[in-house]
């Protein structure tokens, strides 16, 4: 077998596969401590790791086959844990759960503990050791967490009061584009036509019939006038009248359907322009 540059035969199928028993092996290999047993790791993956990384060719040749296999699988805590790892083993001290002891590591290392000093990376109570170093971590993150819920609630307030700023500048932009228009009615003694005199008004409008008239804004549309045709206080039909031209762009009532009144409504409306043109007179 040789090893060669990495490609998806190597990655997919090789370090998959059962190795042929009869093989010759790079000098280079056995030199670095192989004799043989893969350990139920691929070729590829073995090999490369002992031309390449020495802390495995000293694992592999000090038979620390287990710790070798989780530093193989795991690199980032390989590049954590070894220095930690030699001075344990310098003390002669026994790890009895690798994987729980390199999980105790990271976590000093997040309290800001010295992963050199032998007092604290090698504690005679390991478990009792774990468990305060959790005890400490859950605490540092149940203070994070305080303090995210505080600025998100900060966040929420300072949003809520621009969102109360953009409201209130809305009002007035509302106010001084059409309270020239307030008051104004149209009228043929049945069907009551009331302009839309506030923002609120857009919004039960809308609710009412179920359109788009609050959603959309159109409180905000400078060239737009809104009103409401009733009949005994009901809302039979909305309309959206172009100041610019002074006609009736759309007119429907519940659900955006037109109602038996529709026509009138509409002609009502254009043979009244008149007293909509009076009053961008008199502004």
């Amino acid at each position: 077998m040789e090893i060669r540059p990495h490609n998806s035969l190597y990655g997919d199928v090789v370090a998959r596969s059962c190795a042929y028993p009869k093989m010759r092996v790079l000098p280079q290999l056995i030199r670095n401590g192989f004799k043989g047993d893969f350990h139920g790791i691929s070729p590829v993956r073995l090999f490369k790791a002992l031309l390449s990384d020495p802390r495995i060719e000293t694992l592999m040749k000090g038979g620390e086959i287990e710790v070798m296999k989780h530093f193989l699988f795991n690199a980032r805590t390989a590049d954590e844990c070894w220095a930690s790892y030699l001075i344990a083993k310098r003390h002669k001290y026994l790890i009895d759960n690798f994987s729980m002891w390199c999980d105790y590591l990271r976590m000093l290392n997040k309290l800001g503990q010295d992963l050199r000093n032998p007092k604290n990376i090698c504690p005679e109570d390991f478990m009792a050791a774990h468990d305060n170093a959790t005890r400490k971590i859950e605490t540092i993150h149940e203070k994070e967490r305080a303090e995210q819920r505080r600025r998100w609630e900060i966040e929420r307030r300072e949003r809520e009061q621009q969102r109360q700023l953009q409201r209130e500048k809305d009002a007035e932009d509302f106010i001084a584009n059409k309270s020239k228009f307030f008051g104004l009615v149209i009228t043929d003694e049945e069907i009551i036509i009331k302009v839309l005199e506030s923002i609120d008004e857009y919004y039960s409008e809308g609710k009412a019939q179920n359109i788009c008239v609050f959603g959309s804004e159109y409180y905000k549309k400078a060239d737009t006038l809104i009103l409401s045709a009733r009949i005994g206080g009901e809302i039979i039909e909305t309309v959206e009248v172009d100041l610019r031209t002074l006609k009736v762009v759309q007119c429907h009532g519940k659900y955006n359907q037109d109602t038996e009144y529709h026509e009138r409504i509409i002609d009502l409306v254009n043979k009244n322009a008149n007293l909509i043109r009076e009053r961008m007179k008199v502004a």
